[in-house]
Protein backbone atom coordinates (compact mmCIF):
# COMPACT_ATOMS: atom_id res chain seq x y z
CA UNK A 1 0.00 0.00 0.00
CA UNK A 2 1.03 3.50 -1.04
CA UNK A 3 0.97 7.02 1.31
CA UNK A 4 1.15 9.33 -1.15
CA UNK A 5 -1.71 10.87 -0.19
CA UNK A 6 -1.64 11.33 3.46
CA UNK A 7 -4.85 12.46 5.74
CA UNK A 8 -7.85 11.96 3.67
CA UNK A 9 -10.72 10.30 4.65
CA UNK A 10 -11.46 6.37 3.55
CA UNK A 11 -14.42 4.86 2.25
CA UNK A 12 -14.84 0.70 2.38
CA UNK A 13 -16.63 -1.30 0.24
CA UNK A 14 -17.63 -4.74 1.06
CA UNK A 15 -19.16 -7.72 -0.97
CA UNK A 16 -20.31 -10.27 1.05
CA UNK A 17 -21.72 -13.01 -0.49
CA UNK A 18 -22.20 -17.12 -0.47
CA UNK A 19 -19.07 -17.49 -2.44
CA UNK A 20 -17.02 -15.56 -0.40
CA UNK A 21 -16.33 -11.77 1.02
CA UNK A 22 -14.26 -9.22 -0.25
CA UNK A 23 -13.22 -5.84 0.92
CA UNK A 24 -11.97 -2.83 -0.63
CA UNK A 25 -10.80 0.54 0.60
CA UNK A 26 -9.51 3.83 -0.63
CA UNK A 27 -8.29 6.84 0.61
CA UNK A 28 -9.98 9.94 -0.51
CA UNK A 29 -8.22 12.96 -1.35
CA UNK A 30 -6.88 14.91 1.67
CA UNK A 31 -8.75 18.27 0.35
CA UNK A 32 -11.20 19.24 -2.61
CA UNK A 33 -9.45 19.31 -6.15
CA UNK A 34 -6.51 17.41 -5.00
CA UNK A 35 -6.27 14.96 -7.03
CA UNK A 36 -7.94 11.16 -6.29
CA UNK A 37 -6.44 9.13 -3.45
CA UNK A 38 -4.07 6.53 -4.26
CA UNK A 39 -4.23 4.19 -1.37
CA UNK A 40 -6.23 1.09 -1.93
CA UNK A 41 -6.39 -1.65 0.45
CA UNK A 42 -8.06 -5.38 -0.46
CA UNK A 43 -9.27 -7.82 1.63
CA UNK A 44 -10.70 -11.30 1.35
CA UNK A 45 -12.89 -13.35 3.75
CA UNK A 46 -15.21 -16.31 4.41
CA UNK A 47 -18.78 -16.63 2.74
CA UNK A 48 -22.05 -16.17 4.80
CA UNK A 49 -23.40 -19.08 6.69
CA UNK A 50 -27.15 -19.63 6.33
CA UNK A 51 -28.72 -20.86 9.75
CA UNK A 52 -32.35 -21.32 10.91
CA UNK A 53 -32.26 -17.26 11.82
CA UNK A 54 -30.94 -16.78 8.38
CA UNK A 55 -27.43 -14.68 7.22
CA UNK A 56 -24.66 -14.03 9.30
CA UNK A 57 -23.58 -11.22 6.75
CA UNK A 58 -23.57 -8.86 9.78
CA UNK A 59 -20.95 -11.06 11.31
CA UNK A 60 -18.98 -11.26 8.13
CA UNK A 61 -18.56 -7.22 7.93
CA UNK A 62 -17.54 -6.97 11.26
CA UNK A 63 -15.02 -9.65 10.49
CA UNK A 64 -13.72 -8.27 7.35
CA UNK A 65 -13.58 -4.46 9.45
CA UNK A 66 -11.45 -6.02 12.18
CA UNK A 67 -9.22 -7.15 9.64
CA UNK A 68 -8.82 -3.59 7.50
CA UNK A 69 -8.27 -1.86 10.73
CA UNK A 70 -5.65 -3.79 11.75
CA UNK A 71 -4.30 -3.82 8.40
CA UNK A 72 -4.21 -0.01 8.28
CA UNK A 73 -3.38 1.58 11.30
CA UNK A 74 -3.71 5.16 9.96
CA UNK A 75 -7.24 4.55 9.55
CA UNK A 76 -7.67 5.57 13.39
CA UNK A 77 -6.42 9.04 12.57
CA UNK A 78 -8.14 9.39 8.92
CA UNK A 79 -11.12 8.09 10.02
CA UNK A 80 -14.21 6.70 7.23
CA UNK A 81 -15.96 9.11 5.79
CA UNK A 82 -18.55 6.20 4.28
CA UNK A 83 -19.39 2.70 4.13
CA UNK A 84 -21.56 0.22 1.61
CA UNK A 85 -21.97 -2.96 1.43
CA UNK A 86 -23.47 -5.45 -0.92
CA UNK A 87 -24.80 -8.07 0.83
CA UNK A 88 -26.75 -11.60 -0.14
CA UNK A 89 -30.19 -12.30 0.49
CA UNK A 90 -30.74 -9.25 1.77
CA UNK A 91 -34.71 -9.28 0.81
CA UNK A 92 -34.91 -12.58 2.05
CA UNK A 93 -32.38 -13.72 4.71
CA UNK A 94 -30.76 -10.67 6.38
CA UNK A 95 -32.98 -10.38 9.81
CA UNK A 96 -32.47 -6.46 9.80
CA UNK A 97 -30.26 -4.21 7.35
CA UNK A 98 -30.01 -1.96 10.75
CA UNK A 99 -27.59 -5.13 11.94
CA UNK A 100 -25.57 -4.18 8.74
CA UNK A 101 -25.48 -0.57 9.07
CA UNK A 102 -24.81 -1.07 13.16
CA UNK A 103 -21.75 -3.37 11.96
CA UNK A 104 -20.46 -0.52 9.52
CA UNK A 105 -20.66 2.18 11.80
CA UNK A 106 -19.00 0.47 14.82
CA UNK A 107 -16.26 -1.17 12.89
CA UNK A 108 -14.59 2.04 11.35
CA UNK A 109 -13.84 4.82 12.99
CA UNK A 110 -15.39 8.19 12.03
CA UNK A 111 -13.80 11.05 9.96
CA UNK A 112 -13.27 14.23 11.21
CA UNK A 113 -16.74 16.38 10.63
CA UNK A 114 -18.97 18.48 13.02
CA UNK A 115 -19.28 17.43 16.66
CA UNK A 116 -22.33 15.88 18.07
CA UNK A 117 -24.30 17.69 20.64
CA UNK A 118 -21.89 20.07 21.01
CA UNK A 119 -19.18 17.58 22.45
CA UNK A 120 -16.11 18.25 20.24
CA UNK A 121 -15.17 15.14 21.42
CA UNK A 122 -17.25 13.16 19.36
CA UNK A 123 -17.87 12.70 15.72
CA UNK A 124 -20.52 11.20 13.53
CA UNK A 125 -20.37 7.89 12.26
CA UNK A 126 -19.42 6.95 8.38
CA UNK A 127 -22.32 7.68 5.94
CA UNK A 128 -23.44 3.91 5.54
CA UNK A 129 -25.41 2.18 2.62
CA UNK A 130 -26.88 -1.14 2.99
CA UNK A 131 -27.98 -2.43 -0.84
CA UNK A 132 -28.84 -5.55 -2.44
CA UNK A 133 -25.99 -7.89 -4.06
CA UNK A 134 -27.90 -7.34 -6.98
CA UNK A 135 -27.66 -3.29 -6.69
CA UNK A 136 -23.91 -3.40 -6.73
CA UNK A 137 -23.56 -6.41 -9.08
CA UNK A 138 -25.56 -3.73 -11.26
CA UNK A 139 -23.73 -0.65 -10.30
CA UNK A 140 -20.17 -2.38 -10.88
CA UNK A 141 -21.19 -4.35 -14.45
CA UNK A 142 -23.01 -1.34 -16.05
CA UNK A 143 -21.59 2.14 -14.13
CA UNK A 144 -24.35 3.14 -12.75
CA UNK A 145 -26.14 3.58 -15.94
CA UNK A 146 -29.85 1.82 -16.60
CA UNK A 147 -30.57 -1.65 -17.66
CA UNK A 148 -30.40 -5.10 -16.90
CA UNK A 149 -27.39 -7.15 -14.90
CA UNK A 150 -27.69 -10.93 -13.93
CA UNK A 151 -25.10 -12.09 -11.63
CA UNK A 152 -23.45 -15.72 -11.24
CA UNK A 153 -21.71 -17.03 -8.19
CA UNK A 154 -22.95 -19.27 -6.28
CA UNK A 155 -26.62 -17.83 -6.87
CA UNK A 156 -28.14 -16.36 -9.46
CA UNK A 157 -30.15 -13.01 -9.44
CA UNK A 158 -30.73 -10.52 -12.08
CA UNK A 159 -32.00 -6.99 -11.83
CA UNK A 160 -33.49 -4.78 -14.53
CA UNK A 161 -34.25 -1.02 -13.16
CA UNK A 162 -34.37 2.72 -14.78
CA UNK A 163 -33.05 3.55 -11.25
CA UNK A 164 -35.76 5.54 -10.43
CA UNK A 165 -38.85 3.84 -10.25
CA UNK A 166 -38.59 0.53 -11.98
CA UNK A 167 -37.00 -1.91 -10.01
CA UNK A 168 -37.68 -6.05 -11.00
CA UNK A 169 -35.56 -9.13 -9.64
CA UNK A 170 -35.53 -12.19 -11.18
CA UNK A 171 -34.73 -15.66 -9.27
CA UNK A 172 -31.81 -15.04 -6.46
CA UNK A 173 -33.97 -17.75 -4.84
CA UNK A 174 -31.34 -19.63 -3.23
CA UNK A 175 -30.65 -23.03 -4.13
CA UNK A 176 -33.68 -25.34 -3.39
CA UNK A 177 -36.35 -22.73 -5.21
CA UNK A 178 -34.01 -21.49 -8.12
CA UNK A 179 -30.80 -19.95 -8.81
CA UNK A 180 -31.06 -21.66 -12.23
CA UNK A 181 -27.70 -21.64 -13.62
CA UNK A 182 -25.74 -20.24 -10.77
CA UNK A 183 -22.95 -22.24 -10.03
CA UNK A 184 -25.10 -24.63 -7.02
CA UNK A 185 -27.11 -25.24 -9.53
CA UNK A 186 -24.41 -26.91 -12.03
CA UNK A 187 -22.91 -28.70 -9.12
CA UNK A 188 -26.46 -30.62 -8.17
CA UNK A 189 -26.66 -31.22 -11.99
CA UNK A 190 -23.47 -32.79 -12.19
CA UNK A 191 -24.37 -34.70 -9.26
CA UNK A 192 -27.45 -36.10 -9.97
CA UNK A 193 -25.93 -37.13 -13.15
CA UNK A 194 -23.59 -39.36 -11.21
CA UNK A 195 -25.84 -40.39 -9.05
CA UNK A 196 -27.75 -41.44 -11.98
CA UNK A 197 -24.48 -43.39 -13.80
CA UNK A 198 -24.08 -45.01 -9.70
CA UNK A 199 -27.86 -46.16 -9.81
CA UNK A 200 -27.33 -47.52 -13.84
CA UNK A 201 -30.21 -45.73 -15.20
CA UNK A 202 -30.33 -45.57 -19.35
CA UNK A 203 -30.18 -41.99 -19.46
CA UNK A 204 -28.59 -38.64 -17.89
CA UNK A 205 -26.40 -40.37 -16.29
CA UNK A 206 -22.32 -39.81 -16.75
CA UNK A 207 -19.74 -41.77 -15.24
CA UNK A 208 -16.85 -39.16 -15.77
CA UNK A 209 -18.83 -37.27 -13.21
CA UNK A 210 -19.71 -40.23 -11.18
CA UNK A 211 -15.92 -40.55 -10.51
CA UNK A 212 -15.39 -37.09 -10.37
CA UNK A 213 -17.73 -36.99 -7.67
CA UNK A 214 -16.39 -39.63 -5.57
CA UNK A 215 -12.74 -38.60 -5.84
CA UNK A 216 -13.98 -35.06 -3.93
CA UNK A 217 -17.03 -36.16 -1.97
CA UNK A 218 -16.23 -40.38 -1.54
CA UNK A 219 -18.96 -42.81 -1.58
CA UNK A 220 -22.21 -42.67 -3.00
CA UNK A 221 -24.04 -43.26 0.16
CA UNK A 222 -22.53 -41.66 2.28
CA UNK A 223 -23.33 -37.60 0.11
CA UNK A 224 -26.84 -37.33 1.37
CA UNK A 225 -25.18 -36.55 5.13
CA UNK A 226 -22.66 -34.53 3.64
CA UNK A 227 -25.48 -32.05 2.39
CA UNK A 228 -28.66 -31.92 4.22
CA UNK A 229 -27.13 -31.60 7.29
CA UNK A 230 -25.55 -28.73 6.04
CA UNK A 231 -26.09 -25.35 6.20
CA UNK A 232 -23.64 -24.04 3.60
CA UNK A 233 -25.43 -26.64 1.20
CA UNK A 234 -25.57 -24.59 -1.73
CA UNK A 235 -21.57 -24.01 -1.32
CA UNK A 236 -21.08 -27.14 -1.48
CA UNK A 237 -23.12 -28.24 -4.34
CA UNK A 238 -21.13 -25.21 -6.01
CA UNK A 239 -17.93 -26.93 -4.90
CA UNK A 240 -18.39 -29.63 -7.68
CA UNK A 241 -18.86 -27.22 -10.41
CA UNK A 242 -15.15 -26.98 -11.63
CA UNK A 243 -15.10 -31.11 -12.33
CA UNK A 244 -18.25 -30.04 -13.96
CA UNK A 245 -16.34 -27.86 -16.11
CA UNK A 246 -13.71 -30.33 -16.26
CA UNK A 247 -15.44 -33.42 -17.41
CA UNK A 248 -17.18 -31.22 -20.18
CA UNK A 249 -13.78 -29.73 -21.72
CA UNK A 250 -13.19 -33.68 -21.36
CA UNK A 251 -16.09 -34.05 -24.03
CA UNK A 252 -18.48 -35.67 -21.38
CA UNK A 253 -21.78 -34.98 -23.63
CA UNK A 254 -23.59 -34.91 -20.05
CA UNK A 255 -21.58 -32.22 -18.66
CA UNK A 256 -21.62 -30.51 -21.99
CA UNK A 257 -25.68 -30.42 -21.61
CA UNK A 258 -25.40 -29.05 -18.19
CA UNK A 259 -23.37 -26.13 -19.17
CA UNK A 260 -25.23 -25.47 -21.90
CA UNK A 261 -28.44 -25.41 -20.18
CA UNK A 262 -27.05 -23.15 -17.42
CA UNK A 263 -25.95 -20.77 -20.01
CA UNK A 264 -29.56 -21.21 -21.30
CA UNK A 265 -31.18 -20.61 -18.37
CA UNK A 266 -29.16 -17.21 -17.27
CA UNK A 267 -30.25 -15.77 -20.69
CA UNK A 268 -33.85 -16.62 -19.50
CA UNK A 269 -33.42 -14.90 -16.33
CA UNK A 270 -31.79 -11.54 -17.92
CA UNK A 271 -34.23 -11.31 -20.46
CA UNK A 272 -37.35 -11.57 -17.91
CA UNK A 273 -35.10 -8.80 -16.22
CA UNK A 274 -35.81 -6.30 -19.23
CA UNK A 275 -39.46 -5.12 -18.53
CA UNK A 276 -40.67 -2.27 -19.84
CA UNK A 277 -38.96 1.28 -18.95
CA UNK A 278 -35.77 -0.76 -18.55
CA UNK A 279 -33.50 0.69 -21.33
CA UNK A 280 -32.03 -2.67 -23.87
CA UNK A 281 -28.63 -2.62 -22.19
CA UNK A 282 -27.53 -5.84 -20.26
CA UNK A 283 -24.58 -7.58 -18.85
CA UNK A 284 -23.63 -10.08 -17.44
CA UNK A 285 -21.03 -10.82 -13.96
CA UNK A 286 -19.79 -13.55 -11.72
CA UNK A 287 -17.40 -16.45 -11.71
CA UNK A 288 -19.26 -19.08 -13.21
CA UNK A 289 -18.86 -17.35 -16.26
CA UNK A 290 -15.65 -17.63 -16.02
CA UNK A 291 -16.08 -21.24 -17.36
CA UNK A 292 -16.03 -19.87 -20.84
CA UNK A 293 -17.72 -20.61 -24.41
CA UNK A 294 -19.07 -23.82 -22.85
CA UNK A 295 -21.70 -21.65 -21.18
CA UNK A 296 -21.23 -18.38 -22.44
CA UNK A 297 -22.09 -19.39 -25.87
CA UNK A 298 -25.32 -20.79 -25.34
CA UNK A 299 -26.12 -17.44 -23.04
CA UNK A 300 -25.51 -15.46 -26.00
CA UNK A 301 -27.19 -17.24 -28.17
CA UNK A 302 -30.33 -17.41 -26.30
CA UNK A 303 -30.33 -13.93 -25.30
CA UNK A 304 -29.79 -13.16 -29.09
CA UNK A 305 -32.95 -14.97 -29.48
CA UNK A 306 -35.28 -13.79 -26.50
CA UNK A 307 -34.27 -10.19 -26.91
CA UNK A 308 -32.24 -9.33 -30.08
CA UNK A 309 -32.80 -5.79 -29.37
CA UNK A 310 -30.53 -6.00 -26.43
CA UNK A 311 -26.85 -4.35 -26.66
CA UNK A 312 -24.47 -7.35 -24.08
CA UNK A 313 -21.70 -5.13 -23.24
CA UNK A 314 -18.80 -6.46 -21.05
CA UNK A 315 -19.28 -5.50 -17.19
CA UNK A 316 -17.16 -2.59 -16.69
CA UNK A 317 -16.19 -3.32 -13.33
CA UNK A 318 -17.16 -6.28 -10.35
CA UNK A 319 -19.86 -6.11 -7.96
CA UNK A 320 -17.05 -5.16 -5.17
CA UNK A 321 -16.48 -1.89 -7.35
CA UNK A 322 -20.13 -1.04 -7.00
CA UNK A 323 -20.39 -1.11 -3.67
CA UNK A 324 -17.05 1.18 -3.03
CA UNK A 325 -18.69 3.59 -6.19
CA UNK A 326 -21.44 3.53 -4.19
CA UNK A 327 -19.44 4.69 -0.86
CA UNK A 328 -17.69 7.23 -3.03
CA UNK A 329 -20.97 8.78 -3.57
CA UNK A 330 -21.92 9.31 -0.19
CA UNK A 331 -18.87 10.55 1.09
CA UNK A 332 -18.61 13.52 -2.16
CA UNK A 333 -22.36 13.79 -2.91
CA UNK A 334 -24.41 12.37 0.09
CA UNK A 335 -27.38 14.48 -1.42
CA UNK A 336 -27.46 12.06 -4.65
CA UNK A 337 -28.06 8.80 -2.82
CA UNK A 338 -31.50 8.23 -2.41
CA UNK A 339 -33.15 5.16 -0.59
CA UNK A 340 -34.67 3.03 -2.06
CA UNK A 341 -35.72 -0.36 0.18
CA UNK A 342 -35.28 -2.88 0.44
CA UNK A 343 -32.56 -2.69 -2.64
CA UNK A 344 -30.77 0.23 -0.42
CA UNK A 345 -30.97 1.80 2.80
CA UNK A 346 -29.04 4.42 4.20
CA UNK A 347 -27.97 4.58 7.75
CA UNK A 348 -28.38 8.04 10.80
CA UNK A 349 -25.43 9.46 9.54
CA UNK A 350 -26.34 12.29 12.72
CA UNK A 351 -25.85 9.34 15.35
CA UNK A 352 -22.55 8.95 17.07
CA UNK A 353 -21.28 5.51 16.45
CA UNK A 354 -20.57 3.52 19.81
CA UNK A 355 -16.80 3.42 20.52
CA UNK A 356 -14.77 0.76 17.24
CA UNK A 357 -13.26 -2.05 19.28
CA UNK A 358 -9.74 -2.94 19.33
CA UNK A 359 -8.67 -5.81 17.16
CA UNK A 360 -5.76 -7.83 16.03
CA UNK A 361 -7.28 -10.08 13.65
CA UNK A 362 -5.09 -11.00 10.72
CA UNK A 363 -5.89 -9.52 7.23
CA UNK A 364 -6.71 -12.03 4.11
CA UNK A 365 -4.57 -9.77 1.70
CA UNK A 366 -5.79 -9.99 -2.18
CA UNK A 367 -2.44 -9.05 -4.65
CA UNK A 368 -1.91 -5.85 -4.77
CA UNK A 369 -3.37 -4.89 -8.18
CA UNK A 370 -7.17 -5.82 -6.63
CA UNK A 371 -9.93 -4.52 -7.77
CA UNK A 372 -9.57 -0.41 -7.70
CA UNK A 373 -11.18 1.30 -9.62
CA UNK A 374 -14.69 2.29 -9.15
CA UNK A 375 -17.11 2.74 -12.25
CA UNK A 376 -18.15 5.89 -14.04
CA UNK A 377 -20.45 8.08 -11.53
CA UNK A 378 -24.00 8.46 -12.05
CA UNK A 379 -25.88 11.53 -11.93
CA UNK A 380 -27.66 12.09 -9.44
CA UNK A 381 -31.05 11.36 -10.82
CA UNK A 382 -29.64 8.04 -12.24
CA UNK A 383 -28.36 6.82 -8.27
CA UNK A 384 -31.06 4.60 -6.41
Amino acid sequence: MSSSTPGGPWVVGLDVGGSGSRLLARRLPAAAGSGAGTDDVALSGRPVAIGPTGSDAADVVRDLLDALRAAVPALAADGAAAAAVGATGLASLVRDPAELHAALRTGLPPAAGPAVDGDPSVRPGPRTAVAADALTAHLGALGGRPGAVVAVGTGAIALGTDLRTVWHRVDGWGHLLGDLGSGSWIGAQGLRAAVAAHDGRDSGGSPALLAAAVARFGPVPSWPGQLYTRPDRAQVLASFTPDVAAAARADDTVARQVLAGAGTHLATTLAAALVDDVPPLAAATGGVLGIGPLLTDAFRARLAVLRPDVALVDPAGTPLDGALHLAARLATEPGSVVEHAPWLTLGDHAAPPTAVPPTAAPPTALPPGAPGTAPHPTTAEETP
